[in-house]
Formats: structure tokens, C-alpha cells, sequence
């Protein structure tokens, strides 16, 4: 009981400390353009914006992309060499995202920390920013939810922007993001989301989040918003902030997954998986010859 008690103190003087330092900062939010505004805004209104590498025109665009497309070509290579692809992405065999670790690149960090993308993702944690890495990563078909197919909320801070930059088209059948904008989620609703998931892992404890239909039975459909885009389209959106999920799909998709948080962040344990080991890094791909390389499913 009194551990109990004890960490309820804790989370509460860690909740005025954290509400403190946000009131103390907003005098030093650095100033935006109109534009940015409106990206910081949408954010904090819904959870979500969606724009274009070519609308943001950041500098270090065109050689991200151009190592994106390179070390993609060896994710295939390195997959091929240890996996038999015969069934990957059928329901007998659900496939798990293919997450390699790249924030270390230059061509990846320099653009991850453009001062103009920094400012943006200041003004809507409301504090200064870490940029805690960047995945690359490929989904394949997987018309059920496995892992990130599952509605849920993240968990890395109180407020966290991932940016993802789609690699290739996205359609429905291609598993886009979708969330649900946060005027959609009054606390009342949360609090039937957060019961639906309570139920479902007492018998599933290893899932995510709950199901398109678990979902659809709190929130309407027609409430969901589904972020299709052709390749180059960049989404902001705080995971934390929104129920979200990859929709489950029938062909593949590959992705950048850029990582922002406070430069304090709530749990730096979840955090360490964008820089450390947990994912295979580039250093370790094996050379492959172009012949041995198949097709993404």
C-alpha cells in the first residue's frame, strides 16, 4: 500500500514539474511562418498533419532519399539471405515489419534535424526537442492484425511527433496510417477504448491494441482518418496523443519513421530503440549478387 501511494506522489510531482517547465519554455517557442503554424496547430488540434517532402522543401531531401532507395535494395538482400519468402505475408504466416536502425546515417540525420523541422516540433511539445532516431522499415501483406495493426497509443513521452515519409505509393490496399483525431476522443471515449483493450488482453495479453471492429463499435468509421499518399508524402502525427494503426493490407509498403520528444522524455527506456541494437543496423547487411534478390511481396 504504501509503494502505492508512494508512486502516485511521484507521478504527481512529476506532472507539476512537467506542467512548469511547459509554462516556463512557451516564452522561448521559437517564432514560425504561417505555414508552420499550421502544422504545429493541426497537431495539437487532431494529432495529425499531412503534407509532401516536396511542400516542406528541406535541404538534404534528394540524398535521403537516394540512400533510402539503396539501403531498401539490400533490406531485400539481407532478408533474402536468412528468410524463405515463399509464405511471408500470408495469413498462415502473418508477416512482422522488416525495421532496420539508420539514424546514424548523415544523410538521414542531417535531415531529421533541419532548425526549421526542429522549431515546428518545438512549438508543439512546448519544450526543447530531442530527435531520437529514425527507423527504416518495410510492411508486408498481412491482411490481420499482428503487431502495429492494432489500434493503440504510444508510449515514449507525454507528447512525441513521429514524422513518416512514405518511400512508396499508399493506398487502402497498402496498409496506410490512420487515426482518429482527438476531438473524435473526449475522455469519455478513451476511457471505453482503454476498457475494450483491458478485456482483450486478459485472453490476448501479447496484443497491441484492440481490432477494427473492437474499434468501430466505440468510433464510427466514418470518424477515421486514412492517410493514403503517393510516395514523398510526409505525415507529422503525436502516436501518443491519438489512437492510431497501420491498416492491415494485401501488398507491401516501406517507410521512414522519424522519432521527436522532449529532450527529458517521460519513459527513455522506450526510447532507446531508435539508436541502439534492438533492430539490425546497416553494418550488418550481407552483400547479396542482384540475381538473389526477389521481388517485395
Amino acid at each position: 500500500m504504501l509503494n502505492v501511494i508512494r508512486r502516485k506522489v511521484d507521478r504527481l510531482l512529476s506532472e507539476i514539474k512537467y506542467m512548469g517547465a511547459l509554462r516556463q519554455h512557451a516564452k522561448k517557442l521559437p517564432a514560425l511562418t504561417a505555414q508552420d503554424r499550421l502544422i504545429a496547430e493541426a497537431c495539437r488540434q487532431e494529432g495529425a498533419f499531412v503534407t509532401s517532402l516536396e511542400g516542406l522543401g528541406l535541404p538534404f531531401t534528394t540524398p535521403m532519399l537516394e540512400e533510402a532507395e539503396k539501403l531498401l535494395v539490400k533490406m531485400q538482400a539481407d532478408l533474402a539471405s536468412r528468410t524463405d519468402l515463399s509464405t511471408w505475408g500470408t495469413t498462415e504466416n502473418p508477416a512482422y515489419p522488416q525495421i532496420f536502425t539508420v539514424t546514424d546515417l548523415p544523410a538521414f540525420s542531417q535531415w531529421a534535424q533541419n532548425q526549421r523541422l526542429l522549431n515546428i516540433i518545438e512549438s508543439y511539445i512546448g519544450l526543447p526537442v530531442a530527435f531520437q532516431g529514425v527507423h527504416l522499415r518495410r510492411d508486408f501483406a498481412n491482411e490481420h492484425p499482428v503487431t502495429t495493426e492494432f489500434w493503440h497509443r504510444d508510449l515514449e513521452d507525454r507528447r512525441v511527433i513521429k514524422l513518416f515519409v512514405y518511400l512508396s505509393d499508399v493506398a487502402i490496399e497498402t496498409g496506410p496510417y490512420e487515426y482518429i483525431p482527438r476531438s473524435k476522443t473526449p475522455a469519455a471515449i478513451v476511457r471505453r477504448i482503454q476498457a475494450s483493450f483491458a478485456k482483450r488482453i486478459e485472453t490476448n495479453p501479447y496484443d497491441m491494441g484492440i481490432t477494427d471492429e473492437e474499434m468501430a463499435a466505440i468510433v464510427p468509421r466514418a470518424d477515421w482518418h486514412t492517410c493514403v499518399g503517393a510516395a514523398g508524402t510526409v505525415l507529422f502525427s503525436d502516436p501518443v496523443a491519438v489512437f492510431h494503426h497501420g491498416k492491415s493490407r494485401t501488398q507491401g509498403r516501406s517507410a521512414l519513421f522519424f522519432v521527436y520528444t522532449a529532450q527529458d522524455p517521460l519513459r527513455p527506456q522506450d526510447c532507446k530503440q531508435y539508436s541502439d541494437r534492438t533492430y539490425a543496423r546497416p553494418e550488418q547487411f550481407q552483400p547479396q549478387t542482384e540475381s538473389s534478390v526477389p521481388a517485395m511481396p
